[in-house]
């Protein structure tokens, strides 16, 4: 019984960190487009756009985490949660308190932190992805912007 007061305790626990960055989100996904239209000040400008960066980077970052979290929320109303996907053994309690949307016990963790030191992982397609996508922002020139 002990186990599923736990489930039911982390089941709350990721609905509320799921409103808190949706929340937070809605809040940066705002920032992340407002200027300082009209500053002629180049430094304000720069650092209106470092400040904007970052608001964007802290989205993507928060809106992964969204994403593992929904993916838990799924497991659990599918009965898939605290199960591991490597080996399908219980994940410990405790590990689920401290990362509750895990889906791998520490053993299988390991076991694939250690294959990508190796080189043997499978691709992150997804960061390969974000950094085609900056190097093709970076390689952007003004003259290929259709400014009027």
């Amino acid at each position: 019984m002990a186990r599923k007061d736990a489930l039911k305790r982390l089941y709350n626990q990721l609905v509320s960190q799921r409103a808190a960055l949706r929340q937070s989100l809605s809040e940066e996904i705002g920032l992340t487009g407002e200027s300082a239209a009209g500053s002629s000040d180049p430094v304000d400008a720069a650092y209106d756009d470092s400040e904007r960066e970052l608001n964007s980077q802290l989205a993507a970052l928060e809106g992964r985490e969204l994403v593992r979290i929904e993916a838990a929320l799924t497991a659990m109303r599918e009965g898939r949660y605290g199960v591991c996907e490597g080996c399908g053994k219980a994940i410990p309690i405790a590990r689920l308190q401290v990362l509750p949307y895990t889906s791998s016990c520490v053993d299988c963790q390991r076991t694939v932190e250690g294959r990508r030191r190796a080189g043997q992982a499978d691709a992150d397609w997804e960061s390969a992805w974000e950094h085609g996508a900056r190097q093709r922002d970076q390689e952007l020139s003004v003259r290929e912007l259709d400014m009027q």
